[in-house]
């Protein structure tokens, strides 16, 4: 009886099954069509196109009618109808039509729940795997720049594995993360940037672990309706990675090799007068000859990396395989920096039956990078040349002393002394089950794991400005995530005109953090660690979450054409007290092909040929606002007299603290004009976000200084709009536009004491009625007409007088004219922009491709620190300035102490990519193609910007406080020549 039972459970119908051989070609309007998932409808069992455009699927089935589903990014999904009998092998060549809008297009909405894309109510995007590789970017999520619409990607850095901020719409929280959701494969991966060598300049994001080349494609999901199905943790969004998988047939083996070239784009103005003051009397301009030195031409060089790949896929019948392993190296334009990496994946997927399939996967990487300490809150090479007057020759004497430039250490003792590096290993690993029991059922579970762990190592030798007696320190943090994924869902013809799709899902999450440092001073003579040393310190913090959650989701559709979805969703998390850690969430949305109907057709079929209307309405709570313990009043050990002790804590906890609410509704339509050759994706957006979780100052008779609690309230307001074109597309030769505009009003309220500090030594800040991050600080004072009111001697100087009732600064004048009362401060930039865009143009002519793409970012604020340095100290070109005679002596030294001087235009149109390549078929025998590529990035920009790059910031991947800019490496502009060879 039990053998019975388990042949009847492991496919009893293998009794009278047969294989088949299902081939053919596939094509659209151009020619063959590579990378095209061919699907026998309701099994496990497909296959993928080769190159030109072939599929062979052996399926082992009982005789009888089936359905191939043809599916490929941007061509219109194709079912075709078999029927399978005596004859083995069949043959079906199917062409497809273009689908501008990709509401064909088969997305991913939750682990392993396959939906069209015109099912949705809300925004998702789709970006192929090589339009990330061929970006020249180190980093999957500096690929993304300028290809979506609604998604802003900064670039903190120049260095070499420099960190990447992702911001899809706008911020949602104070002191929490607005970074979106990161899934690869289904494991929901750490990208945290941690500062383990304290200097944001250098923080790494964790996704600069994965290599672009293994990238199949990427889908990025915006707004709170994707954290029905993901949970709160997508309250941000989710960018969903998928990578390349095998397929049926002969082994095929892509070998690939670049060598990038890296340069600096431009220089910044310096002194180059011949002359110094020969007194700090700025009354007197008596001058002496001086040598001027160019610092930058000293610690920047042209450099190179290279980047080498080979991976393997294949199979036969029901199992497939990918393999690939990469080699990349990368040198800094500023002098000993580098960045290494290797990394290899495997992906096995395995049909157990015609029900049962699974898949495991696994990858990992090590990297290691060279770092220099620089910018914002700490010393470094690019420091010491904003503080320094360039009178000093920096180089080493014949005994090797360094001479001094500044309180900070000489440029070529950080290059040639300093030892900053890090060091990384990374492991992802999924396992996957996927059933389908029953017509309809489909039952996907993931497992997923991942495992990061960071060291970093700093050594500055015994002599130098800053440490006298020397430093070393040692810091490390290892993360490993874990997450469990089971979901279901049931599709069902109601009848001819409604369809039913049920989905509903448990997942559960956890990660655990530790995280460890010691340092110590008063080094041993040549010894670079911390043994021996004279004073020694360390720390050690660990921590636990976890998460979980459920939903049920429902959609409806009505003559394939009206769609309406509602859910619900219970999310838990264990930051949170007992009483507020579950949450409830709900979701709906709807959409409507009205093309589809009639009366569309008959009066704007033809001109109008899609037209697609659709909303969504849905919450989320952000959980990153506060950390495992932060509800809790926290006491801190302390060692006194060799015994242990506490100290109380300034802070009260408060066990009440709820997750900030996310409630957002969102409208669009898409429409595809003049025989699909122009698409067009329109989207308005409100986002209202409460129960902010800030601190609130407490009497000074409670004993504590202050308590986090839900106050506080942010508005987001947004549009985006995507417009994708065909203008001309022969079998020859094509021509393909893409633009895209976002633009998002934000504000935040309910602020207690109206505004609060959050970075940029305090300059940006949280406040009533404002953006998030405004820059708030003193400004010039002014005369009615608006120009500057300057001192008798000429020079400007900081606006006075005192604040009225509601807070707002009124100037006040003496009987001179003069400013006089206290220092007055206001709002004197925006670091947000007014919108993001992208133009990208596309060529190809034969086996000749070409590819241009310009992003602008517009109506945004930068404060630059840097250009306050160079109006001080003598290395500026506004000391130039002063000693040619061309402005006032002291100008300088006045706008150091005036804010608005340092604020600047930091809008910038880059040509962000620009590539050309070949593809050479068949050049010998067993070579399938090669493929000659030479890409440029960040080649130029066009912006009104004193410094080098005005999209770089030095508090790195901060929330709130952006648009800082001090002793940062620029962005490279970077050349990049490739072969691809597939054999």
């Amino acid at each position: 009886m039990s053998s019975v039972f388990v042949l009847m459970m492991l496919g009893l119908s293998l009794q009278a099954q047969t294989t088949y051989t299902l081939k053919g070609n596939v094509t659209d309007n151009i020619g063959p069509v590579p990378g095209v998932s061919v699907q026998i409808k309701n099994t496990n069992m497909g296959e993928t196109t080769d190159f030109s455009g072939n599929y062979n699927l052996e399926a082992n089935v009982n005789p009888g009618d089936y359905t191939l589903v043809f599916r490929s990014l941007g061509l219109v999904t194709k079912e075709l109808k078999i029927t399978l009998g005596t004859e083995t092998i069949v043959v079906n060549d199917v062409v497809m039509n273009s689908d501008i809008l990709g509401l064909d297009e088969v997305v991913i909405t939750g682990a392993g729940a396959l939906t069209a894309k015109k099912q949705l109510g809300n925004t998702i995007s789709s970006v192929k795997g090589l339009a990330i590789t061929e970006s020249a970017s180190v980093d999957i999520t500096g690929g993304l720049s300028g290809k979506l619409a609604g998604i802003q990607v900064t670039q903190n850095s120049g260095d070499p594995a420099g960190g990447i901020s992702v911001r899809l719409r706008s911020a949602s929280t104070v002191n929490g993360s607005s970074d979106p959701l990161y899934i690869i494969d289904g494991v929901i991966v750490n990208n945290n940037s941690n500062d383990i060598l304290g200097t944001t300049s250098v923080v790494q994001n964790r996704l600069s672990d994965i290599s672009p080349q293994d990238i199949d494609r990427i889908e990025v999901i915006k707004g709170a309706a994707a954290a029905a199905i993901y949970g709160s943790r997508a309250s941000n969004g989710v960018v969903q990675i998928f990578t390349k998988k095998g397929q049926s047939g002969e082994p095929v083996i892509t070998v690939s090799s670049s060598i990038n070239f890296n340069s600096l784009r431009k220089k910044r103005e310096f002194n180059e007068e011949p002359f110094d003051w020969a007194s700090s009397d700025i009354t007197n301009l008596d001058k002496v000859p001086a040598t001027r030195y160019d610092y930058q031409d000293m610690v920047f060089d042209n450099s190179t990396g290279t980047d080498n790949y080979v991976s393997i896929s294949g199979g036969k019948e029901d199992t497939n395989y990918f393999a690939s392993f990469s080699h990349l190296q990368n040198d800094g334009i500023l002098k000993s920096t580098d960045y290494e990496r290797q990394s290899g994946r495997i992906r096995i997927n395995q049909v157990i039956n015609d029900w049962v399939s699974a898949s495991f996967g696994t990858y990992f990487s090590t990297s290691k990078s060279n770092d220099q300490p620089n910018g914002g809150y700490v010393a470094g090479v690019l420091p010491t040349i904003l503080f320094a007057n360039n009178t000093v020759n920096p180089y080493p004497d014949a005994d090797g002393n360094y001479p001094a430039m500044t309180f900070y250490p000489n440029i070529f003792e950080y290059i040639e002394t300093f030892d900053f590096n890090q060091e990384n290993k990374r492991t992802i690993s999924d396992l996957q089950l996927t059933l389908n029991p029953l017509d309809g059922l489909k039952v996907t579970y993931i497992l997923g794991y991942d495992n990061s762990e960071s060291i970093g190592n700093s050594y500055i030798p015994i002599g130098t400005t800053t440490r006298v007696l020397g430093n070393a320190s040692q810091s490390s943090i290892s993360t490993t995530q874990l997450n469990s994924d089971l979901n279901a869902s049931f599709d069902k013809d109601i009848n001819d005109n409604i369809k039913s799709t049920t989905t509903g899902g448990f997942s559960w999450q956890s990660d655990k953090t530790m995280l460890s440092s010691i340092s110590a001073s008063g080094l041993a003579l040549g010894v670079k660690t911390t043994n021996g040393a004279a004073s020694i310190s360390t720390n050690e913090i660990r921590s636990e979450r976890s998460f979980w959650g459920g939903f049920l989701q429902q959609t409806f559709g009505f003559n394939d054409k009206l769609f309406v979805t509602g859910a619900i969703r219970l999310d838990g998390s264990s930051v949170f007290g007992k009483d507020e850690r579950n949450q409830f969430y709900p979701k709906a949305s709807m959409s409507y092909l009205l093309s589809e109907e009639d009366f569309w057709e008959n009066n704007f079929g033809s001109s109008i040929n899609s037209f697609k209307v659709r909303a969504a309405w849905g919450q989320a709570g952000n959980l990153t606002a506060i950390g495992p313990f932060d509800r809790l009043s926290n006491y801190s050990a302390i060692s006194i007299d060799g015994s242990s002790g506490l100290i109380a804590p300034t802070r009260l906890g408060n066990a009440d603290l709820r997750p900030e609410r996310q409630t957002e509704l969102e409208f669009g339509i898409d429409m595809g004009l003049f025989d699909n050759k122009v698409g067009v994706e329109l989207t308005y957006y409100e986002q209202d976000i409460e129960d902010l979780l800030l601190a609130r100052t407490l009497s000074p008779s409670t004993g504590f200084g202050s308590r986090v609690e839900n106050i506080g309230t942010m508005t987001n307001k947004g549009f985006e709009a995507l417009i994708t074109a065909t203008p001309i597309q022969t079998k020859d030769f094509s021509w393909s536009v893409t633009g895209t505009y976002s633009t998002n009003t934000n504000e935040v309220n309910d602020i207690e004491g109206e505004q609060f500090g959050i970075g940029n030594f305090g300059f940006s800040v949280a406040k009533n009625g404002q953006p998030l991050g405004v820059f708030y600080q003193g400004y010039y004072a002014r005369n009615d007409d608006g120009s500057l009111l300057l001192t008798p001697g000429g020079i400007p100087q900081r606006e006075k007088g005192s604040y009225d009732a509601n807070g707002d600064p009124v100037p006040m004048r003496d009987a001179s004219g003069q400013p006089t009362g206290a220092n007055l401060s206001k709002v004197i930039g925006d670091p947000n922009p007014d919108f993001i865009a992208s133009l990208i143009n596309e060529l190809k002519y034969k086996n000749f491709s070409f590819r241009l793409q310009f992003d602008a970012v517009q109506g945004v604020d930068v404060l630059s620190w840097d250009t306050r340095m160079f109006y001080r100290f003598g290395g500026g070109a506004q000391t130039g300035s002063e000693l040619s005679g061309e402005s006032v002596r002291g100008t300088g030294a006045a706008n150091f102490g005036i804010a608005e001087s340092y604020i600047e235009d930091g809008s910038y149109i880059k040509l962000r990519e620009v590539s050309a390549s070949y593809l050479l078929k068949d050049p010998l025998k067993g070579i399938d193609n090669v493929k000659f590529t030479l890409t440029g990035r960040n080649l130029f920009s066009i912006d009104n910007f004193s410094g080098y790059d005005p999209e770089v910031n030095m508090d790195g991947q901060s929330n709130g406080a952006r648009g800082g800019i001090m002793g940062l490496v620029p962005i490279p502009s970077v050349i990049k020549f490739g072969v691809t060879a597939t054999f």
